[in-house]
């Protein structure tokens, strides 16, 4: 069933750190642990493909989802454990999902559930749903006795190409976005394209500013294939017109997501290239109680972070309006308007150095698939900041005419 099974793998010290003679006991121990990211051509809800029954055989699973994919999916998923030879192993949770549930009370009932349920060590999670979905479902798992393995079953565009790929879960704390949360991968993650034709466009577009991320960043054959299909790829993912193209491009953005992870699993590093985006969008998505979504949010931010790469020469006009006009094409608004506030932008960078040791490592492209660091606060002066905006918000203006 595997259109692309890309194995994740990491090994390292538990503990490397000073001795103190005969006074120290020291511990030595190491961390092994691989999954494979599957992207399927059949329908993996067929009850003639096993690959969700070979994961969950033997063990008690608890299937969560949204109510919308229950509504969608739900009946198929009871047909399809139901045809199994310990369907009554099986449960499936519904659960209100949306980012004013993402939060620990959310963890705490899927938890709370699968005690009820009788989930022990051996016992297995199956997160099928869109991000937030799979980071409640990972982050439960990441507690529930200390951890239990769990599948992803991404249903979205965002969630095939990213948040259904890496390691973190996570959730809002305290008015702050994944301020909670933990390393824990799945054993697998299934992806099934069919799931991406019940998506609306704008689900489309959140996934699509994930995919650009590491295009722009490490990519430029995606960026080009991107960019060549900027204006039609929103139909495409919905109609399922050109399945070949869309399959390369997924695969294609979840193998450079794996690649950059492989690289620094669990964060030692905070330079890091998949934080394209992922600078000032934090900010936007809270100021405005989440009604810039996600991919907007991770859009307007790249067209910030690219447009203050042009401002301090660190790329030329051409590839600056490449980008930008891509984004644009792909029918995002970069022009917010009220959610603009410099100041509180400025400010929000405080935030940003907490999560990153200190350091602001604000990712900027650099040329088609490059892309470098401005690591300390005093190397974006805040008059930068306010230009970069202004100048975006004529972009979009002048793209609409």
């Amino acid at each position: 069933m595997t259109e692309s099974n890309i194995n994740h793998r990491s090994r390292g010290e538990a503990l490397d750190g000073p001795h103190y003679g005969e006074n120290a006991i020291s511990f030595s121990g190491r961390l092994d642990y691989s999954y494979d990211v599957l992207f399927s051509q059949e329908d993996i809800l067929s009850v003639d493909n096993s690959a969700l029954r070979d994961l969950t055989a033997g063990r008690k699973c608890m299937v969560v989802m949204s109510e919308t994919v229950d509504r969608l999916y739900g009946g198929r998923v009871r047909d399809y454990f139901r045809h199994g030879p310990e369907s009554e192993k099986c449960c499936i949770l519904t659960i209100p999902v949306g980012e004013n549930t993402k939060n620990i009370d959310t963890v705490m009932r899927i938890c709370k559930e699968g005690r009820r349920f009788g989930l022990d060590r051996r016992s297995l999670f199956v997160a099928m749903g869109g991000g937030v979905l799979t980071d409640v479902v990972g982050m439960a798992s990441s507690i529930y006795m200390r951890k239990l393995n769990y599948v992803r079953i991404p249903t979205t565009l965002v969630g095939q190409v990213d948040a259904g790929v890496g390691l973190k879960n996570g959730v809002d704390f305290d008015g702050v976005k994944n301020f909670i949360g933990s390393f824990h991968p799945p054993v697998s993650v299934l992806n099934d394209f069919r799931f991406l034709r019940t998506l609306d466009a704008e689900e489309i577009r959140n996934g699509l500013a994930e995919i650009a991320k590491m295009a722009i960043v490490a990519d430029a054959k995606l960026f080009s294939t991107l960019e060549r299909n900027s204006r039609e790829i929103v139909d495409y993912y919905k109609s399922g017109t050109n399945p070949d193209l869309t399959r390369e491009i997924n695969i294609s953005a979840a193998r450079r997501m794996l690649e950059q992870l492989q690289l620094n699993p669990f964060e030692n590093s905070l330079r890091r290239l998949v934080d394209f985006g992922h600078t000032f969008s934090p900010f936007l998505e809270m100021h405005t109680d989440h009604r810039i979504k996600h991919g907007r949010a991770v859009a307007v931010d790249m067209a910030i972070s690219t447009e203050i790469s042009y401002l301090i020469g660190r790329i030329d006009a051409r590839l600056h309006d490449r980008i930008l006009s891509m984004l644009a094409d792909f029918g995002f608004n970069l022009n917010e308007g009220g959610a603009y506030d410099v100041g509180l932008m400025w400010q929000s960078l405080d935030s940003i150095l907490l999560r990153r040791g200190g350091k602001l490592n604000l990712v900027i492209p650099t040329g088609p698939g490059k892309a470098d660091f401005l690591s300390d606060r005093s190397e974006l002066e805040r008059s930068v900041l306010r230009r970069a905006i202004e100048n975006i918000s004529g972009f979009q203006t002048a793209a609409l005419k």
